[in-house]
């Protein structure tokens, strides 16, 4: 089957490529993270990935152009109510339904069989919701969702990752999940 698979970071992409790679698929990588706050941070985790795909000859296709405004446009965040965003996993849904419908938008102009991505390796993720999300994309662009759990492969991908040098990010991504991520810190701190 011809993949192309949603590529959150280099870290979560290690497992699943080499393991689809096994499975006799091919695969092509694709990075639209929207989602990713700040510029910085962005730009981290992107050059990260390019030394991996480097590294390992993975074919990618990259949407560089950071656009946060569709990641906060899709939530319908103002800078006057912030607030009112739920705390994950409650806004999570709809930033893998941005991303995947994006991935399979792509994966259907482009002639791919499926679409799947690496944010189904990671015990930090809803792996349901991800799987409903692929669901629905699947039935809006008529093309199939490769759902895998690559969960078991986490600890794995996550020490070769180390081992060839990746950036290693604290959070999930977004601005929310940055501040929580922090908070977490402060509060260990004062224990």
């Amino acid at each position: 089957m011809n993949i192309l698979l949603h590529t959150c970071c280099g870290n979560c992409a290690v497992a699943p490529f080499k393991m689809l790679k096994s499975e006799g698929h091919s695969v092509t990588g694709f990075w639209f993270n929207p989602n990713i706050h700040p510029l910085e941070e962005y730009d981290s985790r992107l050059q990260s990935l390019k030394k991996l795909t480097s590294q390992r000859n993975i074919d990618m296709l990259f949407w560089e152009d950071y656009q946060p405004a569709d990641y906060f446009d899709m939530l319908g965040v103002t800078s006057t109510n912030l607030e009112l965003i739920p705390p994950s996993p409650g806004r999570c849904r709809p930033c893998y339904e941005l991303r995947l419908g994006k991935t399979a938008e792509e994966a259907s102009k482009k002639g791919f069989d499926a679409f799947s991505t690496t944010l189904l390796i990671s015990p930090y993720q809803d792996f349901d919701q991800i799987a409903a999300a692929g669901k629905k994309i699947s039935a809006k662009y008529k093309i199939d969702f490769y759902l895998k759990d690559f969960r078991h492969s986490f600890r794995d991908s996550m020490s070769e990752a180390k081992e060839l040098g990746l950036y290693s990010q604290k959070y999930c991504g977004c601005v929310f999940s940055r501040a929580e991520s922090k908070d977490r810190q402060g509060s260990r701190r004062k224990v």
